[in-house]
């Protein structure tokens, strides 16, 4: 439908965006999301899927189109410490680019962990009602810029 509008850079581009998408999308349209615009970062995807039997297992890998194509993502089955949160963040064959790969500069790695360590907790902490979550794509910034969820899915049982 092009329901996607980029690049906005005054409020009179915003009430032309608005107007457009009311119209594309006719009489069904139940609200239009408004968001800031990330521009560079490495993007990831951090998720839970949560076997009824076995439980959560936590998953990390490049995100965006990369997990579609490379498939490489790690998993670990929590609670797991910081530091193995730092090991899963090494362990994808993409983690160079995380390090700043080809004149980027180095992604913020200590908020990527703090993401998958809150996944993580939720994971635990919502056990019985949580079937999987996936964030991706998770955009890890800059050093010292975060790390921003750009879309996720949360389906719970």
């Amino acid at each position: 439908l092009g329901l996607v509008r980029l690049g906005l850079r005054s409020a009179a581009e915003v009430r032309r965006a608005h107007a457009e998408l009311v119209e594309a999308a006719g009489p069904e349209l139940e609200g239009v999301l408004v968001c800031e615009q990330v521009a560079g970062g490495v993007e990831t995807v951090v998720g839970v899927a949560n076997d009824e039997l076995f439980g959560p297992t936590v998953l990390f890998g490049l995100g965006g189109v990369f997990i579609e194509v490379l498939r490489d993502v790690t998993f670990r089955v929590p609670p797991f410490d910081r530091a193995e949160a730092r090991r899963m963040v090494g362990e994808v064959k993409g983690h160079p680019l995380l390090r700043g790969a080809r004149g980027r500069p180095p992604a913020d790695v200590g908020a990527l962990v703090e993401v998958i360590m809150r996944v993580q907790r939720l994971a635990v902490d919502h056990d019985a009602t949580l079937a999987e979550l996936d964030i991706n794509p998770l955009v890890v910034l800059p050093e010292g810029r975060g790390a921003k969820a750009l879309d996720a899915l949360l389906v719970t049982r």
